[in-house]
């Protein structure tokens, strides 16, 4: 009982000593309700009453004495403003993709026979219409002989038809049969000239031929494989794009690629091909991208990482030093008819050039205080000394092995993150808080 009356006149002589501080000192009262911390109404309504103007902005020092302001007048703190920009988020997606060539085809004959003679060696370039091989063809060069024999008979018994029939020597009928037997002969010698020329295996495209495996004297038929010819003037890069960036994707769209086997070296590119759908199971997009390969350093099956920047959505853009945390979160000062107002906001994205955020309080165009942010109070006036020019993002990073970028965050991610360090940084002298964040790969 003792203890809690001892501790009940504690309160009331430490009440008594603060209403008399408050009252005698007028600095107290504005020294409480610039403290940082939310002041309950009740309390502020007390705080005031002992210590009028405790809301107004601090006298200058001198004020109304000789060389002062003159008759005592408040001045408004100095600061410097930069207006609201419009500001995009920087989209950086990483992937793993697989090259092929920009056309492959594996030859394989049409006709079966025996290997008479292979021209060609593995890894030869050759051009489209080359002969890969030969097959024996004497029974074929012997059919077309006789189609040609055939025809030349055909030709001959129409003359001496047609001239019959201008001396009205034999029946129209008779001339009908003898062109149908000419046609006839016509079309059997263009089947022998075919079966000919399907005894020559030729390459359909310009490339380079991989590894042969069949040799002069084989047996070959329509299921053996004489060759594989890779076109690699054009390495094609098949990579699958997450949902979340198919929205970003459009043919022409530059890449930048990086070969497993090359780290050191980096190949630019577009895509060229979107599928029209997702897979269900993975829910990524087939996506194709083309490198140019002049110097055949690229094979098909090499693997890549694939790196696209893409042009994201629009925010407002501040200065990093605008942006000040408080208890409730994130704000900025705008200046309104010249005086300070807060302004919440949502931090997107932060980088070392510019913060964009989302706010419902901000608009294009408006004051924010980058500079004297300490003097900055709710609905006090302020003296703008200069305005600074709009923030202008700098070049995107390259997306080159080894490059950094700025995260895409959402706001509630960002804000969370930056108010840990904030925290941190104010339980920790001297340590300053990130103004950027470590690029992650997608």
């Amino acid at each position: 009982m003792g203890f809690l009356k001892q501790l009940l006149v504690t309160i009331v002589v430490l009440a008594l000593a603060g209403a008399a501080w408050l009252k005698l000192d007028p600095n107290a009262g504005r020294t409480v309700l610039n403290a940082g911390f939310d002041v309950p109404p009740v309390l502020r309504d007390v705080v005031l009453a002992l210590s009028p103007g405790a809301d107004e902005p601090e006298t200058v020092a001198g004020a109304g004495a000789p060389g002062g302001p003159p008759g005592g007048a408040r001045r408004a703190p100095l600061v410097v403003t930069a207006p609201v920009a419009e500001g995009r988020t920087r989209t950086s997606m990483r992937a793993l993709g697989t090259g092929e060539a920009v056309r492959s085809v594996t030859v394989y004959p049409e006709a079966v026979g025996i290997l008479q003679s292979v021209p060609v060696k593995s890894g030869d370039s050759v051009k489209a219409g080359e002969v890969l091989a030969k097959l024996e063809s004497a029974n074929e060069e012997v059919a077309l002989a006789q189609a040609r024999i055939n025809l030349d008979g055909a030709e001959e018994k129409l003359a001496r038809v047609q001239r019959l029939q201008a001396s009205n020597a034999i029946t129209a009928v008779e001339v009908r049969d003898n062109l149908r037997l000419r046609d006839t002969a016509r079309l059997e010698l263009q089947s022998a000239e075919i079966a000919l020329e399907k005894r020559a295996i030729v390459a359909p495209i310009d490339g380079r031929i991989g590894i042969v495996e069949v040799d002069t004297g084989d047996l070959v038929g329509s299921t053996t494989l004489i060759a594989t010819i890779d076109d690699r003037s054009r390495i094609k890069v098949i990579f699958y794009t997450p949902e979340e960036y198919v929205q970003g994707l459009s043919l022409g769209q530059p890449v930048t690629a990086s070969s497993t086997a090359l780290p050191a070296r980096t190949y630019t590119g577009t895509i060229t091909a979107i599928d029209s759908r997702l897979d269900v199971a993975s829910r990524t997009l087939r996506t194709e991208a083309t490198l140019e390969n002049a110097d055949d350093a690229l094979r098909p099956g090499m693997s890549f990482t694939i790196a696209i920047e893409a042009r994201g959505e629009s925010y407002f853009a501040t200065d990093p030093l605008a942006v000040v945390w408080e208890r409730t979160g994130p704000i900025v000062w705008k200046v309104v008819d010249g005086k300070a107002r807060k302004a919440k906001v949502s931090i997107v994205e932060r980088n070392i050039d510019q913060v964009l955020v989302a706010s419902q309080e901000l608009k294009m165009g408006d004051a924010i205080v980058v500079e004297g942010l300490q003097s900055v109070r709710e609905g006090a006036p302020v003296e703008v000394e200069r305005t600074t020019p709009a923030t202008v993002p700098a070049a995107p990073p390259s997306a080159d092995a080894g490059g950094t970028r700025p995260d895409r965050v959402t706001s509630a991610g960002a804000d969370a993150v930056l108010a840990e360090r904030a925290a941190a940084s104010a339980t920790a002298p001297g340590q300053g808080s990130a103004t950027g964040e470590k690029a992650v790969a997608r």
